[in-house]
């Protein structure tokens, strides 16, 4: 299957026509200005029907020099016309380029940080239909892409036969989440917030510390984070330095948290050292922190609703859950408008979660808008993207949904690792001049 991309006009001026003489036969060469802008004004894409164009942004400085390698082969395999450096110019190009464009797919190639930006610039582009998102996992933690189904980072596979993990991926709604913060103390400063919005999770204390110093070593000495390796060896340092000083010990005292208008009673039970507000089953390079859910559950969908339920879930299509019986049963999906809270007592209670010791984090609520208020300086992180915040009200609420590409099953006889190696020749839409 390929896509025409044609140009509307030629431009030809004098000094593109050249004449020489050899042999006595006189010859005509004639150049042709490409007439392509940045936004793509100038050219025309015509798809063959029933077929997935495919746009490409990759990261280069992601996954240290993978990025910049995964660049030039895409440009090798496909027209580089559909292949983005997000370095030059950010999504907006590609996209403006690409918005007119019926059923075309998205590849973004980078960390978590990447989707997220391009998720934010597809908001202020005037699209017909969104297109869906798959991920190429060049970056450290990459726990959207784990959750998707596209792995853990990038090892070197087949990149055809990935673009034919694309072409057979199955499409879901992701939900995504507005950030308003408001400060409560002038003469106390901070830092600025560097989001949003939530597409994978929210925290304070604990494990926001640990990004915060992790990001503020990796500003001073970048030459001592050139490899996904290298990264996580620093996070496993950090954190167990945080286990020994515990920063961010009896976090409750100084925190409010309100779910759909319930306070949260934080002392109740083991003091916690971390909050955290989970949109995605993946945090922390692949810890589950909400953890499974029993098999045998009364799930608020196990029974059918009757006509007057029906109407009410109409107009209030969310349901929160804060009382402990019912959060033991609660099911964390992506798309069902709600968003877990979960508190975590340490950074050996981290371990204890990633290693099978304890089946997930202490559940506190289960919501669909969630109000934190803090009395000192705390360190947060968005999607791993840490900060310094003075005392502050926050307000989460949800923003909208976003289609993503999950993709195929992997066979039952193959590693996790090799998702890349098991799927036919691909499909997607490649262009041609």
């Amino acid at each position: 299957m390929c896509l025409c991309l044609q140009e509307r006009r030629s431009t030809l001026t004098p000094r593109e026509v050249t004449e020489s003489h050899e042999g006595g036969v006189k010859k005509t060469s004639v150049q042709r200005t490409d007439s392509m802008s940045i936004e793509g004004q100038g050219l025309q894409i015509t798809p063959l029907p029933g077929t997935h164009p495919l746009v490409i942004f990759i990261n280069p400085k992601s996954g240290g020099k993978q990025g910049a390698r995964i660049l030039r082969k895409f440009q090798y395999l496909l027209n580089p016309r559909q292949v983005f450096n997000l370095a030059k110019g950010g999504p907006m190009p590609g996209l403006k380029f690409f918005k007119d464009v019926p059923n075309f797919r998205v590849l973004c190639c980078g960390g978590d940080g990447t989707v997220g930006w391009v998720l934010d610039v597809m908001d202020k582009v005037q699209m017909a239909s969104r297109p869906p998102v798959a991920v190429l996992p060049l970056g450290t933690g990459n726990d959207l892409a784990r959750c998707l189904r596209w792995g853990g980072g990038y090892g070197g596979e087949s990149l055809m036969k990935g673009l034919s993990m694309i072409e057979h991926s199955s499409m879901v709604m992701m939900d995504r989440w507005r950030v308003e913060l408001s400060t409560t103390n002038d003469n106390e400063k901070g830092d600025s917030i560097p989001y949003t919005i939530i597409n994978n999770y929210f925290s304070i204390g604990l494990d926001a510390s640990i990004a915060h110093r992790f990001h503020t070593m990796r500003e001073r000495h970048p030459e001592k984070f050139n490899s996904r390796m290298k990264n996580k060896l620093w996070y496993f340092e950090f954190g167990t330095s945080e286990t020994f000083f515990a920063s961010c010990k009896n976090l409750h005292e100084d925190v409010d948290v309100m779910c759909d208008g319930v306070s949260l009673d934080l002392a109740n039970g083991p003091p916690l050292q971390c909050i955290a507000l989970l949109n995605i089953p993946s945090t922390h390079g692949g810890t589950n922190l909400w953890g499974d859910t029993p098999k045998k559950r009364h799930s608020r969908q196990s029974k059918k609703p009757s006509k007057k339920e029906d109407r009410d879930s109409q107009a209030h299509p969310t349901l929160s859950t804060t009382s402990s019986g019912d959060l033991q049963y609660a099911t964390q999906d992506i798309g069902d408008k709600l968003i877990e809270v979960i508190g975590l007592e340490g950074a050996f209670h981290v371990g204890q979660i990633r290693a099978g010791l304890k089946s997930s984090a202490r559940r506190l609520a289960q919501c669909a808008s969630v109000t934190i208020r803090t009395r000192k300086k705390f360190p947060m992180q968005i999607d791993g993207e840490p900060w310094l915040q003075s005392p502050c009200t926050i307000s989460i609420t949800h923003k909208n949904q976003v289609p993503m590409l999950v993709a195929p099953a992997p066979n039952k006889r193959s590693s996790f690792a090799k998702l890349f190696k098991k799927h036919r020749a691909p499909t997607t839409t490649l262009l041609e001049d």
